[in-house]
């Protein structure tokens, strides 16, 4: 529920006659509407039908006030008290139950209306004074709009409880056409502390700063911070006399602002914290970036080794050869590494048999060891996984990471003797450095594999990727045709199975069906 200064409404006090003793006439929204001719009535006269008819026909209503005449020749206009909307209540912020009731706007009125009764003499306590606990209404009517529900759950772990600010307070300082980018990623901040707090953790915008001075800060309240900070940085690009308005700002003012302003004014108090955001975003995205493209070097690195120093590789690819050689009447030295996978699927004069099958069957009978070595060798299995890693893009990307290191590492060496900074900076700088050291160092080794992979096979164009992802194919189509010269071979065995029994069968039917004729 909102939190009120006051419990009560303020009273607005009614005139106490219409003789002129005392008139008050404050807010007048009763005027301009003719009282009925007979003051002394003690019952107001009902309006015509027609008017009525129109009043029900009317598209737009307005609030058209009551104005009372008595003798007096001065117009003595009047507030209703309760027509007085509690100043308490919080209609921005908080959504009202409706109360299903139609109001009565152009009706005509005397003083002896219900509605314009005086309290002047009356005993009534009622009449007389207006006013309730207004906690009344926010217990039974109130609800409070999504909008601030995780603005006040902030508000309620603050620390500085008494400063209330809340997001739905316009932009002084900041750009009011992006406050929409703004408040998604605060609003994502509020409900990663309000999650924080559900843990018995008091998680408070200010401890989002000092994780920002110190290092020490969650990496999802880090995201939100930086896609902010990313937002502030293209306004002050567009318009570079707003940051000297973050930068001047009076910090006792700073409960004026919205939400979204006062932290901006917060952190850009801390020192180097453009620097820091820099570095925070380096250590999150970047560094385990490098990681990763380092294991996929290595995946090159380990693929190449393979290929070259493979004991049964060679003798497989001459048999390849020699196959060719004897089928095609020639006597070529060897064949083009990118066209062998095309040699293996090759048909034959037999149905579904291919090079690959008698390749096999030959090396399955007269060099079975280096068949199953190869086959069954689970490092080939991965040189399927290389082929899809472009390491010429790689090494684009690794050179774009290396120009922000630099960039980071001349700021670093002109901060570090000024200021204070947390401890990981400078150790992640060190552990960079060995980064790139081994990453160019795999680039001379990849370099060198390809060259040695290109005067292996024969081929002054050969690339990496298609070297391995064609030995990588070369080798799976042998085991699949393993597989299916296994399967027909037991095939056969189990049809010439098959047939002995049922040869072995046939004289002892032939002499029972002899007998039964005798």
């Amino acid at each position: 529920m909102p939190n009120y200064s006051s419990s009560s409404v303020n009273v607005v006090d009614w005139a106490m006659g219409f003789d002129g003793s005392r008139i008050v006439k404050q807010r007048n929204l009763l005027e301009n509407l003719p009282a009925s001719t007979n003051n002394n009535s003690s019952t107001p006269a009902p309006p015509s039908f027609q008017d009525f008819i129109a009043l029900l026909n009317t598209k737009k209503r307005t609030h058209t006030s009551l104005s009372t005449s008595s003798n007096s020749s001065s117009d003595n206009s009047f507030y209703l008290p309760h027509q007085t909307p509690s100043p308490l209540l919080d209609h921005t912020n908080y959504k009202y139950a409706k109360i299903r009731a139609r109001p009565l706007y152009n009706f005509k009125y005397n003083e002896a209306s219900i509605w314009t009764q005086s309290s002047a003499n009356s005993t009534n306590s009622l009449l007389s004074n207006l006013s309730f606990d207004v906690n009344v209404v926010n217990k039974f009517f109130a609800k409070e709009t999504k909008e601030n529900k995780l603005i006040n759950n902030h508000e309620q772990h603050s620390r500085n409880s008494s400063n209330v600010t809340t997001m739905t307070r316009p932009f002084q300082l900041l750009d009011k056409s992006l406050q929409i980018t703004y408040d998604v990623a605060m609003r994502h901040l509020l409900q990663l502390l309000a999650k924080n707090n559900n843990k018995n953790k008091n998680a408070t915008i200010d401890d989002v700063l000092h994780g920002i001075d110190t290092g020490n800060i969650n990496s999802e309240w880090l995201q939100c911070v930086q896609r902010l900070n990313k937002t502030l940085n293209k306004q002050f690009d567009k318009r570079p006399e707003d940051k000297l308005k973050f930068e001047t700002f009076n910090i006792k003012n700073l409960d004026d602002l919205n939400l979204v302003e006062q932290f901006f004014i917060k952190l850009l108090r801390i020192p180097n914290y453009s620097f820091k955001l820099k570095c925070y975003q380096y250590r999150d995205e970047l560094q385990p970036q490098l990681v990763l493209f380092s294991q996929s070097i290595e995946h090159f690195i380990r693929g190449i080794e393979l290929v070259l120093g493979h004991e049964h590789l060679p003798g497989i690819f001459q048999l390849l050869c020699f196959l060719y050689n004897s089928v095609s009447n020639k006597s070529v030295p060897g064949l083009d590494l990118v066209s062998l996978v095309d040699a293996l699927n090759s048909p034959t004069n037999q149905s579904n048999k291919t090079v690959a099958h008698v390749l096999v069957e030959i090396l399955d009978k007269y060099y079975r060891n280096s068949l199953m070595s190869t086959i069954n060798d689970e490092k080939f299995t991965e040189l399927k996984k290389v082929c899809s890693i472009n390491f010429s893009k790689i090494y684009v990307e690794i050179r774009d990471i290396y120009q922000q290191y630099q960039q980071l590492d001349c700021e670093y060496s002109f901060i570090k003797n000024h200021y204070e900074l947390p401890l990981f900076i400078q150790s992640m700088f060190v552990e960079t450095k060995l980064q790139f050291e081994k990453l160019f160092k795999q680039e001379n080794i990849l370099k060198k594999g390809e060259q040695d992979l290109a005067a292996y096979f024969c081929s002054n164009d050969l690339s990496i990727n298609v070297c391995l992802s064609t030995v990588g194919q070369f080798i799976d189509k042998l085991r699949l045709a393993h597989v299916e010269n296994n399967k027909e071979q037991k095939r056969k065995l189990a049809i010439k199975e098959y047939d002995r029994k049922r040869s072995g069968s046939l004289p002892i039917n032939t002499t029972a069906s002899i007998l039964s004729c005798i």
